[in-house]
């Protein structure tokens, strides 16, 4: 059961990245699914904001191909994402590969630069990834573990590290692009 619960949040992102729906994960997926964040946050490409996410995406595609495209061809298909990810779980690579992109998505989403993000913060923020409201409104009150009203870097962090290595059903993280299916 763990191993199918990494699975099938991996499974879920790798899709969610996928953004032209091609099979594989390409350095365009992650520039068109930065651009969408930036724009559902109300940022234009050019703007320091936009290019710090757009940097931070670069920062994690470099990671995921160099890490995880097993045949060189530059792009990451399902089943080298789902191969590599039990890599990086097993040794507990997180931090290395997806916090940069973190940073740069909490500095962006915070519209009012108190360093955290309120709901509306959030859901603008989930809206570029394609999540829907309903879902980012579950996942909101899932994460603000503290029940402050607003999401913590570190609530983040850890909700993401819950959905790339965390086997524990429970875990909060699991649903962090909306609730698995």
């Amino acid at each position: 059961m763990s191993q199918s619960l990494l699975e099938r949040k991996w499974s879920k992102f790798f899709f969610q990245f996928d953004a032209d729906d091609s099979g594989f994960i390409e350095h365009d997926d992650f520039v068109l699914r930065g651009a969408q964040v930036a724009a559902a946050c109300g940022h234009a490409t050019e703007t320091p904001a936009a290019q710090a996410v757009t940097s931070g995406f670069q920062r994690v595609w470099e990671s995921l191909v160099g890490n995880l495209d097993a045949d060189g061809d530059g792009r990451v298909s399902r089943d080298e994402f789902t191969g590599g990810m039990r890599a990086f779980a097993a040794e507990d690579r997180y931090q290395e590969l997806f916090q940069p992109a973190i940073d740069a998505l909490l500095a962006m989403g915070d519209a009012d630069g108190d360093g955290q993000l309120s709901r509306a913060e959030w859901l603008r923020l989930q809206a570029g990834y394609g999540t829907a409201e309903s879902d980012a409104e579950y996942v909101f009150t899932l994460l603000d573990t503290d029940g402050s009203g607003y999401l913590t870097r570190d609530e983040i962090s850890s909700a993401t590290r819950q959905y790339f290595t965390s086997t524990d059903p429970e875990a909060p993280g699991n649903n962090l692009y909306g609730p698995l299916a």
